[in-house]
């Protein structure tokens, strides 16, 4: 059995560096001790002009850390056989069928799709949607439509249509667009997994956010993981600030957020999280499929959603703000390693817009939750591969030194 430390010193030392030099003003870390116990750490304020701690209990924007979530109650449907990983999209959601492919990445001119969307296409990005994101080529063809999906501070321009309110808009909005490329092609991070949500609305036969409570958050014990803050619990919500030309400015207030408010059940984003509840659910997935008493999957659809299932073909993964992952497959809406790179092989998990992220390693029986909230996403880059490089230099330290200890 693998035994963690109560302490990570290096990585303690590095997230207080982190709040020292003002990038962020708190940070909540979590990580397995073994026999089921998690161990926090939590440093710093709710927000830069608080003096409220950061809790484990504390209130984060998770944003696309909630695509594991959504991909696990998909595999969940498809365990219990009600959805299939192979299955035909449109045998569900019928209006996608026969999808057009944008050729030379122009709306105005399409061809017929050489291939029909599935379940894995969802999954993995190789649907050929794209995402509304600020350097996604589709972007502006989402936001006229307003499919902009997590993105609750976003309000249309003109010539824009408001946001999607439910499911079965945004879906009924997306299906008419063409596709960036064909299905099984390529990845492309894209909004497949908010449309994921639908399909887990329809195949269980009731509202998607619902599912996800019944299956995974009370079971779980995830009692603060929810699409919205309830007003009596806003006193423990995070700020979000953006780094400005000259200051940081406050993107979304805690006491008057747009996440107090209801909002469209966003599979690919919406989520907001704790760092006890989301180490519940890391600990699970580590722990194939199963964590104090209550089993998610079976160990072996478990270990399936954590394998690399991009179709043939498809061996790399771009993100819109430019670069590519080496190493890097994809799984159930989570990467996966398939060599070492900024983790070791079989680490799994996927991170957040504001800064967040979890790293899950089965192997060694070990995870890295990494909360913390900024904005834009393309500052601080280099933060997250410091932190999981840290916590691996701890945890060899470590390894160390029960091997050589008395009764080790």
């Amino acid at each position: 059995m693998h035994r963690h430390p109560s302490t990570l010193p290096g990585t303690e030392q590095l997230a207080e560096q982190f709040i020292q030099e003002e990038l962020v003003p708190g940070v909540a870390l979590a990580w397995p001790l073994g026999d089921g116990e998690i161990h926090y750490h939590c440093s710093g304020t709710l927000a830069r002009d608080s003096q409220v701690p950061v809790q484990p209990d504390s209130i984060f924007r998770i944003f696309s850390m909630t695509k594991p979530i959504t991909g696990t109650a998909a595999m969940m449907l498809i365990e219990e056989r009600k959805l299939g990983l192979d299955q035909p999209l449109a045998e569900l959601l019928p209006a996608f069928a026969d999808m057009q492919v944008m050729v030379d990445r122009d709306p105005a001119q399409t061809r017929p799709g050489k291939r029909a969307i599935t379940i894995r296409h969802l999954l993995t990005h190789t649907a050929g949607f794209g995402y509304q994101n600020a350097g996604d080529h589709m972007a502006e063809l989402y936001l006229q439509h307003g499919l902009a999906p997590g993105t609750r501070n976003w309000g249309p321009a003109q010539g824009q249509l408001p946001p999607a309110a439910t499911l079965e808009e945004f879906a009924e909005r997306l299906a008419p667009l063409p596709l960036a490329t064909d299905p099984g092609s390529r990845f492309e991070y894209s909004l497949a997994i908010d449309l994921l949500g639908l399909v887990i609305q329809r195949v269980s036969g009731i509202p998607f956010e619902t599912f996800l409570q019944q299956r995974i958050f009370q079971p779980l014990g995830m009692a603060d993981t929810g699409f919205q803050v309830p007003e009596n619990q806003l006193h423990r919500f995070t700020s979000l600030a953006e780094q400005g030309e000259q200051d940081w400015q406050l993107v979304d207030d805690p006491q008057h957020s747009v996440y107090s408010k209801p909002a469209l059940p966003s599979g690919g984003g919406g989520l907001v999280s704790t760092a006890r509840d989301y180490a519940r659910f890391a600990a699970a997935l580590m722990n194939d499929g199963e964590f104090d008493g209550v089993r998610l999957l079976q160990p072996e659809t478990a270990r399936l959603a954590r394998s690399n299932l991009l179709p043939e073909g498809v061996d790399h993964i771009e993100l819109p703000l430019g670069y590519t992952w080496p190493n890097m497959g994809f799984g159930a809406a989570m990467s996966v390693q398939t060599g070492d790179g900024e983790a070791p092989k079989g680490v799994f998990g996927w991170p957040g817009a504001a800064g967040t992220a979890c790293w899950i390693d089965p192997a060694r029986r070990f995870f890295l939750l990494f909360l913390v909230q900024y904005w834009p996403p393309h500052i601080n880059i280099d933060m997250r591969p410091r932190m999981i490089a840290q916590a691996y230099k701890d945890l060899v330290g470590s390894e160390t030194e029960l091997s050589t200890s008395p009764g080790a």
